[in-house]
């Protein structure tokens, strides 16, 4: 009788242990933005590139838009031509989700030194973008961001 509890038992927890396997994936996948903010810290103009979908459209700030992941990775390797990237951050302000899709708003910030002078500059800037899960991890469609607008004069 104990031995036939035993295997029963036995034969719950694995079921219960293949029903958690099974289930949805971590609540908590890495955002685009934690993506983007973990490469950007890295210096990695590739691991930028990653977190954005291939046919992905993108508006640097002060410049036009470009579209695809490769013209993204091209615009970002003249950024680190430029710049060396000390800190750079988001705070998100909001977000609406929609399934496999979600809108996010905020502002950044990113610090860093030009190499041509070596002088320090801080970029802060403003954000909104739509990024979408594609095989549980979420990457960026669209990102539009744009510095802040220069503060008025009297």
């Amino acid at each position: 009788m104990r031995m036939v509890r035993k295997v029963g038992l036995l034969v719950v927890v694995g079921v219960l242990s293949l029903a958690v396997q099974a289930g949805e994936p971590p609540a908590h996948a890495m955002s685009a933005g934690d993506c983007w903010t973990k490469a950007m810290n890295a210096r990695d103009v590739d691991a930028v590139a990653a977190c954005y979908l291939p046919d992905a459209v993108m508006w640097f700030p002060g410049g036009g838009m470009v579209k695809g992941r490769e013209a993204i990775r091209k615009g970002y390797a003249g950024y680190f031509a430029a710049y060396t990237i000390k800190d750079a951050s988001l705070d998100d302000m909001g977000h609406v989700d929609a399934g496999s899709a979600k809108t996010t708003w905020g502002t950044f910030k990113i610090v860093m030194v030009s190499k041509a002078d070596g002088k320090p500059v801080t970029e802060r800037g403003r954000f909104t973008d739509v990024s979408r899960k594609v095989h549980g991890h979420w990457l960026y469609a669209v990102d539009h961001a744009s510095d802040d607008p220069a503060p008025a004069t009297n």
